[in-house]
């Protein structure tokens, strides 16, 4: 093998181990259900989806006739450093008819109800009837401050403003249990953490503030009507 073989080869190595390295302790083979150390639930903006590609796909979430402001993202079973993705499982991973319809009140979306179960709940060791029951209940354990429930109009907020609105709405909150994501400088969604026990629990490393949104200032595009 020519030297600049060799250099390609290593850098490919290296590449690969940073990889692994991000996604937890011992890389993908430990991506298996039911082995993670806690759970971040993800509150979509929906406005800011919608603006984008969420018109774009005709997303049921975007649906002018019905005002949607936080939906529920998804439940991501997370690795103190990294997370696991798409767990294999014994049977093949299909969301029952009755399960999506049960979910689509806060997951209007057939399809990410879908997405969210192959590519996250499939490794937190719940079989999708569970797991979105264990989603559904953390989701309805936050309170939405009403700022953000009644907005006509756009708003301008940084992320700790963000973030003491929803400690102020949630007492049990602390300032280390969520964090604030954005896209372009709008308002992409909130991260609550909580352990495996589902009691709160402080973030980690990838829910960290600086990495997900950086704005000094962030859009939160109104709710349409």
């Amino acid at each position: 093998m020519s030297r600049p073989s060799l250099a390609v080869a290593a850098a490919i190595a290296i590449a690969l181990i940073a990889v692994y390295a991000m996604r937890g302790p011992g890389g993908p083979e430990h991506d298996a259900p039911g082995n993670f150390d806690y759970y971040a639930l993800v509150l979509g903006w929906a406005p800011t989806y919608c603006a984008s590609e969420g018109r774009l796909r005709k997303d049921a979430e975007c649906n002018g006739q019905v005002p949607r402001a936080f939906v529920l993202h998804g439940l991501w079973p997370q690795y103190q450093n990294g997370w696991p993705e798409n767990c294999h499982t014994a049977t093949n991973p299909w969301v029952p008819g009755g399960v999506i319809g049960a979910m689509r009140d806060i997951m209007p979306s057939k399809n990410l109800v879908i997405h969210e179960y192959r590519t996250h709940g499939t490794c937190s060791g719940l079989d999708p009837e569970h797991y979105f029951s264990v989603a559904r209940q953390l989701y309805e354990r936050i309170s939405v401050p009403p700022k953000f429930k009644a907005t006509g109009s756009e708003l301008r907020l940084s992320a700790e403003q963000i973030e003491r609105e929803f400690l102020a709405a949630n007492p049990w909150l602390k300032p280390d249990m969520i964090s604030v994501s954005c896209r372009k400088g709008d308002l992409l969604d909130i991260r609550v953490c909580f352990g495996r026990d589902l009691a709160p629990r402080s973030c980690g490393p990838n829910e960290d503030q600086r990495g997900l949104c950086r704005a000094s200032e962030i859009v939160v595009p109104p709710v349409e009507h």
